[in-house]
């Protein structure tokens, strides 16, 4: 989703990604793992991110780790608590992927 002047005054929930912010001709990326977007009638944004990091500060070695390791957890969770945070940490690890590798 793009924000340009004009834009509908929106809320939007953030799901894991990455988020480009452009500051004039400076362009830089984040990876934000969940939160909310604010789009206001004068087309400003406020985002209110769980965690959010420039994604060139991602180190793909323990994204690979932290990724296998939620998977293994998931594999093995008996309750349905254990099955939603592991599914969570997959879902967020395999985001931060995609953000190293697209």
């Amino acid at each position: 989703m793009g924000v340009l002047p004009g834009h509908v005054p929106t809320i939007a929930e953030l799901k894991p990604g990455v988020m480009t912010v452009h500051e004039g001709t400076d362009v830089s990326k984040y990876f934000v793992s969940s939160g909310f977007a604010f789009i206001h009638a004068n087309s400003v944004a406020d985002v209110i991110a769980v965690e959010a990091v420039p994604v060139d500060h991602l180190d793909s070695n323990l994204v690979q780790k932290g990724l296998a390791e939620f998977t293994q957890k998931l594999g093995s969770a008996s309750t349905d608590l254990e099955k939603a945070e592991a599914q969570i940490g997959v879902d967020v690890y395999s985001a931060m992927n995609s953000a190293l590798t697209g």
